[in-house]
């Protein structure tokens, strides 16, 4: 980790957040995007549901490992969008 400065570390982390809430999504029966009385529609809102979570969790190592090649402006980039969907996990979390 001595790769990355510390605000690096700091930004791309919150999007660590939304792994901690996960169960909550996945056991607590929460179902942010509603229902539907179509198994296929009700399978795709589970996907999105999950997705809510996981995309964060995932550019979370993207960012890390785009500003560990070089790429500086696209891992903050990439760790600025994970933190707009973390906020997002976070917000439809509260409104469950």
């Amino acid at each position: 980790m001595n790769l990355f400065p510390k605000w690096m570390l700091a930004l791309a982390g919150v999007n660590l957040i939304p792994v901690l809430l996960s169960p909550f999504y996945m056991f607590g029966g929460l179902q942010p995007f509603g229902t539907s009385d179509s198994t296929f529609v009700r399978f795709l809102l589970y996907m999105l549901t999950n997705a809510v979570w996981f995309v964060p969790s995932i550019l979370f190592f993207v960012s890390l490992d785009l500003f560990r090649r070089g790429y500086e402006k696209a891992g903050v980039a990439v760790a600025l969008v994970g933190v707009a969907l973390t906020a997002t996990c976070v917000a439809l979390l509260f409104q469950a």
